[in-house]
């Protein structure tokens, strides 16, 4: 029985670490026509001496939501560095109840990962070149299957970007002033993904279940 338990723990233990292996390798956002996968926002820049853009993702511990939600956040329409998938994108996993931080930012600005108030786990920053960049967000989630449930409990959950909240800013720091980005596809705006004899997923006069995202 003993040598048993050690190996289920061997097998375990070489499970996590794969896992943890295969998440530590998406270096990019996923191709996806899957609009429950998408969120985006239409506009972000980062011009040097002026302005940067800070976004924070935040998992409010919906109900509905499962208490780990992976995604990948990429700007497209800029030069970053290094100027690949890698260099424009970063991934991460949003726990419940946490919220992660994401700025856009030039290579001469001093919001960087060697600055110890930038360089915690929930903090992640996307350098561009030391030019003006002018371009948009895209955020994809990772789990393949947005509408498929996970019943924890009788409780349904998803784990898809309608379970989270996105904001953002372009800021000025020499004014202290700035203007609010838009997120099309997250908590604040998305729906159920499909209703079926007037019902939602979730029961009847249920307004809450898989994202339909970006229309």
């Amino acid at each position: 029985m003993k040598k048993i338990f050690i190996t289920i723990m061997f097998s375990l233990i070489g499970f996590a670490a794969a896992a943890s292996t295969a998440q530590a390798q998406i270096l990019s956002a996923p191709v996806t026509t899957d609009s429950a996968r998408i969120a985006i926002s239409p506009y972000a820049q980062a011009v040097p001496n002026d302005s940067y853009t800070f976004m924070a993702i935040s998992h409010p511990s919906l109900d509905t939501a499962l208490t780990q939600i992976g995604v990948v956040l990429e700007v497209l329409g800029m030069t970053t560095i290094p100027n690949d998938a890698g260099g424009r994108s970063v991934t991460f996993t949003v726990d419940a109840g946490e919220t992660h931080r994401i700025f856009i930012v030039d290579a001469g600005n001093t919001i960087s990962a060697t600055n110890s108030l930038f360089s915690d786990s929930r903090t992640h920053i996307i350098t561009t070149a030391t030019t003006a960049q002018f371009g948009n967000v895209r955020v994809v989630g990772l789990n393949e299957d947005p509408a498929g449930a996970t019943t924890v409990g009788s409780t349904v959950k998803y784990d898809n970007l309608s379970q989270l909240n996105m904001w953002g800013i372009v800021f000025i720091p020499s004014s202290g002033t700035g203007f609010a980005m838009e997120f099309i596809g997250d908590a604040h705006d998305s729906t159920i993904g499909a209703v079926s004899n007037g019902l939602s997923p979730n029961g009847p006069n249920r307004f809450t279940g898989a994202a339909r995202g970006i229309n």
